[in-house]
């Protein structure tokens, strides 16, 4: 059965379309975006998890072990709820729902909502998990931000190869190593993807349509 078959013409259809048409580059596009994104699974499963620990260690410092309890801390309501859905999460899986693992359920977009606006009051406790001189907490929110929309992406099986991914690599890589140089180390050790210096999909300039650029054809799964 051919490969969009399986996907369906729909899901296939952006593939085609940076493939100029050509249905066998459409399907080795599939495959590198399916590579792509594995790899980018793994680095922000590293990011994700230095993220969280530093966060807690902060937070319970300054706080408390029941910090996420407190309103004083979590004044966003989007923030108070995932705790709630968390915890009944757990408990709906007979679990005790532990300090331990309420900080492992708690999701990217909740330790990404710690550096926005609205929890601005935090800057000064968790400044210090980052290394780097000068920071802003803005630097640090745009940047989760864009790292999770694109970990969304991923999640969902959708494209990623019109992304900026040299770009969000970095950036992995930038605020990782801020945290623990090892955790970031262990992300360029465990990266098995050489990313293209240059973006993947480009506009055609006679066309005026996105395509994949064929001088990085080396780039992809045979």
């Amino acid at each position: 059965m051919p490969l969009v078959d399986i996907l369906s013409a729909d899901r296939f259809s952006t593939y085609l379309l940076w493939a100029n048409n050509d249905v066998a580059l459409g399907e080795r596009l599939y495959s590198y975006n399916v590579q792509l994104s594995a790899d980018f699974y793994s680095s922000l499963h590293m990011l994700e998890i230095t993220l969280r620990n530093k966060c807690d260690l902060a937070l319970e410092n300054a706080f408390g072990a029941t910090w996420f309890d407190d309103p004083s801390v979590l004044k966003d309501p989007y923030q108070r709820r995932c705790v709630q859905e968390a915890r009944a999460l757990l408990l709906r899986e007979g679990k005790a729902a532990t300090h331990g693992q309420m900080i492992a359920e708690l999701n990217f977009g909740f330790w990404s909502s710690l550096f926005g606006r609205s929890s601005s009051h935090l800057w000064g406790t968790l400044r210090p998990i980052f290394s780097i001189s000068g920071l802003q907490r803005a630097t640090i929110a745009q940047k989760l931000r864009e790292l999770r929309r694109l970990r969304n992406r991923i999640a969902h099986y959708e494209p990623i190869l019109a992304q900026p991914l040299t770009a969000l690599h970095t950036a992995t890589l930038d605020l990782t190593s801020w945290m623990a140089v090892e955790a970031a180390a262990w992300i360029t050790t465990h990266s098995a993807i050489a990313y293209p210096a240059t973006p993947i999909i480009i506009m055609d300039p006679t066309s005026g349509q996105s395509v994949f650029d064929l001088a990085l054809i080396g780039h992809l799964p045979v």
